[in-house]
């Protein structure tokens, strides 16, 4: 099961003053939306924790163009950011909270998370995750997010990203880079995360537990 936490959330900033209607509608929808995502994503990764939690916030650091940003906080809790200056709550909800799920629900999975998850020991522990948790959003989710389409020079991006330390800034090669480049880790992630799929036949769900360095292998990619 999942459970849906709004204690940081306060009607004005949900909707406009007076529109508890809105209100109920927004918190209705985000709940409606998790418990239904939540029982198609069991079935593909039914190691997850048997009870899951989904703390809703809003607030304006999202992605520009969903309006929202998920995180994997622990093996059991999600955090959903929505802008409610971007639009109706309930119908950013009804349009990416689904997709959001699947993501961060495969990095729960993984133990990709902010607390209780294993001592990162590469740069590319996150490159890899955010790759195969951005192909389990897209094939079994159905999701298109920009940040899963690459060209052919992904390739040269994942001969970056092997060189960098644990510790490089994490900001700047997964979101946006001082050059402009956008989202370099999950571009870069998702194609090791395709060419891992297409060698091995297995699917991003199967390999929500495989190790960095096997994954790569996969991929024909050397660390």
């Amino acid at each position: 099961m999942i459970r849906c936490l709004f204690a940081d959330i306060d009607g004005i900033r949900l909707a406009p003053k007076g529109a508890a209607l809105a209100i109920d509608g927004a918190r209705l929808a985000i709940c409606e939306v998790s418990e239904s995502t939540e029982v198609e994503v069991r079935r593909l990764l039914p190691m997850l924790a048997p009870e899951m939690e989904l703390d809703v916030q809003v607030g304006t650091r999202v992605i520009p163009e969903t309006g929202e940003l998920g995180a994997a906080v622990s093996p059991r809790r999600i955090s959903w950011t929505v802008d409610a200056s971007r639009g109706d709550v309930a119908s950013i909800a009804r349009r990416q909270l689904r997709f959001t799920l699947f993501h961060e629900m495969h990095h729960c999975a993984r133990g990709w998370v902010f607390r209780g998850g294993a001592r990162r020991t590469s740069f590319m522990d996150g490159v890899v995750a955010e790759g195969l948790a951005t192909a389990f959003e897209r094939d079994a989710g159905g999701s298109r997010p920009p940040w899963g389409q690459y060209t052919a020079e992904a390739k040269e991006w994942v001969a970056e990203l092997v060189k960098l330390p644990v510790s490089a800034p994490y900001e700047q090669w997964m979101f946006r880079h001082p050059d402009g480049r956008r989202w370099i880790g999950y571009r870069a992630g998702t194609y090791i995360a395709d060419r891992a799929i297409a060698a091995s036949g297995f699917s991003a769900a199967d390999l929500v537990n495989v190790a960095t360095s096997e994954v790569m292998r996969m991929a024909g990619i050397g660390q």
